[in-house]
Parts: C-alpha cells; sequence; structure tokens
C-alpha cells in the first residue's frame, strides 16, 4: 500500500493531505482503526489522571464552538457548569497530554489573566475529536490552530492581540493574521 506522503504532486496536495491524516504515524499509514486507537489511548489517559470523559467531552465542545475566540477559566467553566478551577484543571491536563496548546495575550507584554486562544495540536487528532465530541468547528479555526500549532514548535511559545484588529499569531518577530480565502467580490472592494 503506497502512502499518501509518496504521492507525487507540490506543497499544496501535500498540505491538502496533512489537513486530513496531520501528523500520527498511524493516520499517515491510512490504518482504518486511527481514530479509534487515537481515542481509546487519549480516553485511558484522562481515566488514569482521574477525569470525567463526559466532562472533558464538554470542554473541549465549548471550545470547538467558540474557537477562534479567545476564551477564560471561568467562560469554559460556566458553559459546563463547573468552577474555574476545574476547568483549568482539565485544560491543564490536556495540554499535558499534548491535545491542546495556548497562546497568550501579549501586548507590550504578556497578560497572564487575559482570555486565552486554546489551540489542537494536530488536524487529525481535531477531526477525531470534533467526532468524539459531536461538535463542528469553524473552518477559520481550523487554518489558525495549524497556524498556531507550527509556529508554537518553532518558536516554543504563540501569542495574539485584539482591540480594534486581531493578530491570530505573534511568535518570534512574526505577527500573522490567518484567513480563509475571502470571495473575489470582497478583495475588489477593499481597494
Amino acid at each position: 500500500m503506497k502512502s499518501l506522503w509518496r504521492i507525487e504532486g507540490g506543497i499544496r496536495e501535500k498540505f491538502k493531505v496533512y489537513l486530513n491524516v496531520g501528523g500520527f504515524p498511524i493516520s499517515i499509514n491510512e490504518d482504518p482503526t486511527a481514530e479509534l486507537q487515537l481515542i481509546s489511548s487519549i480516553e485511558s489517559e484522562l481515566l488514569r489522571t482521574g477525569k470525567s470523559l463526559e466532562l472533558t467531552k464538554a470542554i473541549l465542545s465549548t471550545i470547538f464552538k467558540k474557537a477562534p475566540s479567545p476564551l477564560s477559566f471561568s467562560t469554559i467553566g460556566s458553559d459546563v457548569g463547573v468552577s474555574y478551577k476545574t476547568a483549568q484543571d482539565y485544560l491543564e491536563v490536556l495540554q499535558n497530554l499534548f491535545i491542546l496548546n495556548v497562546a497568550l495575550f501579549k501586548r507590550d507584554e504578556i497578560k497572564w489573566r487575559k482570555e486565552r486562544k486554546f489551540f489542537f495540536s494536530d488536524p487529525f487528532l481535531t477531526r477525531t475529536l470534533s467526532l468524539w465530541c459531536g461538535e463542528k468547528y469553524l473552518k477559520s479555526a481550523f487554518y489558525e490552530w495549524i497556524v498556531q500549532e507550527h509556529l508554537w514548535r518553532k518558536f516554543g511559545s504563540v501569542y495574539y492581540f485584539r482591540n480594534r484588529f486581531e493578530i491570530d499569531c505573534i511568535a518570534g518577530s512574526l505577527k500573522i493574521e490567518v484567513k480563509v480565502r475571502k470571495p473575489i467580490e470582497t478583495i475588489q472592494k477593499m481597494f
């Protein structure tokens, strides 16, 4: 069986493949049980740490529903009916399991108490968890998560900024606003 990565084509085609299979060897190699194995391993780790699977699904669902907007622990907690401390604890476990990562607000300095942008660490993981939770996500959030995660891997941290305008990703000297392709009429109106 030919691996998807060995198919001839340019970077655009390879990126389309990456959007579906992500970076997990099991999904890259087209194992038909990839989703099941991933969810099974995540569930095992969550149960090992004493976390509720249903509450984890509810927290992830809140992120999927509200992304790409920044969220506070309080907002997530109130959405699922728990304290902000419980939401924070669950989100830290998800970070330690390399499922989620965080972009903090930064203007001149990092604002630790401001809302955070949560992002998923892999496209395959995102799609699989979306199915597990039964919650859809915006295409714009999906692309933003991919950019944030890759910048986080390269720079070790990612930030965002928002006032009258927004910068989705700040890493090193880079400032990036992620947009899904705009219709041509919108672009023509801008000029």
